[in-house]
């Protein structure tokens, strides 16, 4: 989204926000029981949505579980939408097809956490954000998401300069509901307990939720876990194993290990990713038009902390440290060491998606998280099988 009226877009979404007096949570999963724990104290809720005849009539945090069917709004009730990026896609075209109206009717969870916040109280919120400390991995994946395949050279952070983004971030920001470490693989990064342990000390009373990610094919060592156990962290470790059957075996005694030291983990069973297609797109000759609704069609949600900045789009910013995007678009980042707190609406508004150009370089050879990229393919499909541990690292 472009810039027009920056510090002022969302005035009339908060309008429409303090328009209600009661919510309802459209879905019961984890999004919309970190965001009850935030929220529960400042707005009336009135119960869950969600679209699981499993969880309907049940209760959920204290508050009944409807389906949409059942629901019929006033004029003094809103619907804040609590699922991810992915899973809301159905969602929208739901509430939409069912009359009600985006900003007006129903509202986008990061969107209501952000912009509340920052109009009622000047404080910045945050739902999540994306930390690399490294892109070192040990598989190479066709269709990566960090766009290993086409570095020349891994990409590894010093720890002094993670803190000092850590350490910025939360000078500007109040809270978030999820501080994601990613990678590349995080437990092929030499101090990734180090920064886990740091932030956690130092700003877990910022953080709903801390998380790091693993490909389930590394076995940390008991030192590692040992100190994992100590954190407040939780791990996702993607299951490769339709496409990696040979690593079922560490998959569970890495599984196996997290249970013995009582690490916080779940297995999320990835079957397909989808494919960005940077290799075989070119909008570079669209006109500014284009590309400004291309991004804005776009339902990727995440940014990047990196070098004291957010980076509008993470995978744009991965796309450039892997030498496939060219510079880093100037315009596309919000540098946090200039800001101060009366810029709260303004970097909320960077968070949401607004921007001075309204699209980054990469949009141009990026096909986009749209309805109209529908190309799902193999996850953790190898190109070359495994790298060589050996591989460049630029530090």
């Amino acid at each position: 989204m472009k810039w027009t009226n920056k510090g002022h877009e969302y005035d009339s979404v908060y309008e429409n926000m303090e328009s209600k007096k009661e919510f309802y949570l459209f879905g019961a999963g984890d999004y919309g029981n970190q965001f009850f724990n935030i929220i529960k104290k400042e707005i009336r809720l009135l119960g869950y949505i969600d679209n699981s005849p499993a969880k309907q009539g049940q209760k959920i945090n204290g508050l009944m579980c409807y389906s949409l069917e059942n629901i019929k709004l006033t004029e003094n009730q809103g619907i804040i939408i609590t699922m991810s990026q992915i899973a809301r896609t159905k969602v929208i075209t739901q509430l939409t097809k069912a009359g009600f109206t985006a900003d007006k009717d129903f509202f986008l969870i990061e969107e209501f956490l952000s912009v509340y916040y920052a109009y009622k109280y000047n404080k910045v919120y945050f739902s999540s954000i994306s930390f690399l400390p490294s892109t070192r991995c040990n598989l190479n994946c066709r269709y990566c998401l960090n766009f290993n395949p086409f570095a020349k050279e891994f990409f590894v952070r010093d720890l002094p300069s993670l803190k000092m983004d850590v350490d910025l971030f939360f000078q500007c920001v109040e809270r978030i509901m999820l501080f994601h470490i990613s990678g590349g693989e995080p437990f092929l990064y030499k101090n990734i307990t180090d920064i886990i342990e740091y932030i956690d000390s130092n700003y877990g009373n910022k953080i709903d939720k801390l998380r790091t990610v693993t490909n389930g094919t590394i076995i940390p060592s008991d030192k590692v876990c040992n100190k994992l156990s100590k954190c407040n962290i939780e791990v996702t470790i993607d299951d490769y194993t339709n496409a990696l059957p040979k690593t079922k075996n560490k998959l569970d005694m890495l599984v196996k290990k997290f249970n013995e030291y009582g690490i916080k983990h779940y297995i999320n069973k990835v079957d397909n990713w989808i494919n960005l297609a940077p290799e075989a797109t070119d909008f570079s000759n669209m006109p500014e038009d284009f590309l400004i609704k291309h991004r804005d069609e776009c339902t990727q949600s995440w940014q990047e902390l990196r070098n004291g900045k957010l980076y509008n789009c993470n995978y744009a910013s991965y796309a450039s440290v892997a030498g496939i995007a060219g510079e880093e678009d100037i315009e596309e980042v919000y540098d946090l060491s200039q800001y101060n707190s009366s810029k709260a609406k303004e970097l909320i508004e960077f968070r949401l998606g607004f921007t001075t150009k309204g699209y980054t370089n990469f949009c141009k050879t990026c096909r986009g998280f749209k309805s109209t990229n529908n190309i799902d393919v193999p996850a953790a499909m190898q190109s070359t099988g495994l790298l060589k541990i050996q591989k460049k690292e630029l530090i």
